[in-house]
């Protein structure tokens, strides 16, 4: 197996990225880490949902839509934690803000 590590730029120039390749007859995949706001990803899924949701005439009985479907449902579960951390981070920033120095409920004697 041949390990390769780069950079991967827009214009292809190589730029922080890895491309894997088991043999020179087949297929070569790389992965990149990418990183999106929330928003960035809702705007994913919204334009994946039209493109799912879009018919289209084939023969292939909409197997064109899989590897599109399975990229949304990826995107939503991302979606859900970025919700789920945002929350906690609230409820923790609230939690916060209820107990400290400044809480006279806490507040401890200096004389010690």
């Amino acid at each position: 197996m041949v390990h390769t590590k780069g950079n991967y730029e827009k214009d292809g120039k190589i730029r922080n990225s890895s491309v894997h390749q088991k043999r020179e007859d087949t297929l070569v995949e790389g992965t990149v880490k990418i990183k999106f706001s929330r928003s960035e990803v809702q705007l994913l899924l919204n334009s994946l949902h039209m493109s799912i949701t879009t018919v289209v005439p084939c023969m292939e009985n909409g197997q064109w839509k899989k590897p599109y479907e399975k990229l949304k449902k990826d995107l939503e579960t991302i979606d859900n934690q970025l919700i789920e951390k945002e929350r906690e981070i609230n409820i923790n920033g609230k939690q916060g803000e209820k107990s400290g120095a400044n809480n006279p409920a806490e507040c401890y004697s200096c004389e010690d």
